[in-house]
């Protein structure tokens, strides 16, 4: 077994989207379980998880959820189950019954940062500026595709903008976030965005980005699912 080397942090890994635009490519499962290089794409973020020494993994489940339950039963999981959909944020917080630990570690289940990720450098960024919220931040695509996240000079995101507003030095939201657990406190009820309806109410406090120099390479669209099949299968 692997040597918990990150024994005060849960993750949540959100996979229960419904995958809409995907499903051109990929119709018969949740998107998290569309293969990439052979396997399913979440189990590179899974694997990576557990070699790394997290101890509790709780997967975020909706849409097709017994495929994802089926899969992972036996690795040592926890599910927390949507009886209807309810967006990032109300998928996160329907997970909180299921945290032992203050502070928390929230993926998405589609996308991953080339080169791995520094859990230990993230973590101890977000815990030295005592922050409620961080945001792994990744270099902006060519495409226009993303709503870009601005910095101040103090880490601190101070804006979030539209895809048309992509004008000066901006970051694309790598969808990583390390999170206290006192963020559920004000986090609002039912379905929500946590992209849209609960981020750029923070904006001004304890929310900070950390850059980091990888490619976000994702499989939300079938345009992004084919280059995430070339990457790792090249």
């Amino acid at each position: 077994m692997s040597q918990l080397i990150h024994p005060d942090i849960d993750i949540v890994i959100l996979a229960g989207g419904l995958g809409k635009r995907l499903r051109p490519a990929v119709s018969d499962r949740p998107k998290v379980l569309a293969e990439v290089a052979g396997r399913p794409f979440l189990d590179m973020l899974i694997d990576n998880l557990i070699g790394t020494g997290f101890p509790r993994i709780i997967l975020s489940v909706g849409y097709l959820k017994d495929h994802i339950k089926n899969r992972y039963a036996e690795r040592g999981v926890f599910f927390a189950e949507e009886e209807s959909p309810l967006g990032t944020g109300g998928g996160l917080k329907n997970a909180e019954r299921l945290l032992e630990r203050d502070q928390i570690l929230v993926m998405n289940g589609d996308s991953w940062i080339t080169g791995g990720l520094d859990f230990d450098a993230l973590h101890k960024f977000h815990s030295d500026r005592n922050a409620l919220v961080t945001l792994l931040l990744a270099k902006p695509r060519k495409e226009k595709d993303y709503g870009a996240v601005f910095l101040g000079e103090d880490d601190k995101i101070s804006r979030f903008s539209e895809k048309s507003e992509t004008v000066g030095v901006h970051f694309m939201n790598a969808g990583v976030y390390c999170m206290n657990r006192k963020a559920f406190a004000i986090m609002p009820e039912g379905p929500f965005s946590l992209e849209n309806d609960f981020f750029p109410k923070l904006v001004g406090g304890a929310m900070y980005g950390f850059p980091v120099e990888g490619e976000l390479v994702d499989i939300g669209t079938p345009e992004r699912y084919s280059l995430a099949r070339k990457k790792y299968e090249s």
